[in-house]
This record gives structure tokens, sequence and C-alpha cells, in this order.
């Protein structure tokens, strides 16, 4: 349990560090040079087998110049389940997908939640 609770001061602190922005998890790119970055804006440690952290999800649109053209106010929740890995989200639970199989951003909130700080 402390070893969640640290992995998450890790992984919120730089982010809170910065100048009022948080860093993504996962970022993808569009034609016309616009990318959207998904970002972990609020997450909970659960007290429940099912779930091991409630997160809260921000989205923002971005130019290639890195100027943001749209943030989502809204709040888009999800759950997240380490071992065995699973994201639940709208309605249903999603596994991760192989690892040579190409990721999305269910993966990589698997990872930014789940995985062991790297030193």
């Amino acid at each position: 349990m402390w070893a969640k609770v640290t992995l998450l001061a890790v992984i919120i602190a730089p982010a809170a560090a910065s100048a009022g922005e948080r860093s993504p998890f996962h970022t993808s790119s569009f034609p016309g040079d616009i990318s959207v970055a998904l970002t972990i804006n609020e997450v909970t440690a659960l007290r429940e087998d099912d779930y091991d952290y409630e997160v809260t999800i921000g989205l923002s649109e971005k130019t290639k110049a890195g100027v943001t053209v749209f943030t989502d106010g809204g709040a888009h929740g999800a759950k997240v389940k380490c071992t065995p890995g699973r994201v639940y989200v709208g309605g249903a639970d999603y596994l991760p997908r192989p690892v040579d199989a190409k990721r999305d951003w269910k993966e990589d909130l698997l990872e930014a939640l789940c995985s062991a700080p790297s030193t």
C-alpha cells in the first residue's frame, strides 16, 4: 500500500512543480500538426479489491509549436487495477494489449500508475 502512495508522490510531485501544467502520460498526434495530450489530474488509492486507483484524466490540444488551443474542462474518470493490469472506463474493462501491439492511452495510464519509478 505505501509503495503505491510513494509512487503517486513521485508521479504527481514533478507535475505539480511545473508552471501549473501537468506532464502528459499519453500524447497522440493528428494531421495538421495537432497533438492531444492526456494528463492525470487527480488520483485516489482505493481500498477495494477490484481496482487500485481511481483517476481523473485531463485533455489538452496543442499545435506543433506547443501552443495550447483547447483544454477540456471535463472530468474524465477511470479506474485502474495494476495486477492483473486493466483499466475501467466508459462502463467497460480494458485489458492491456500485448507488448508487440500498438499501444494506446490505456496502456500508458497503466504504466504511469503501476510501474515502479526508475532511478
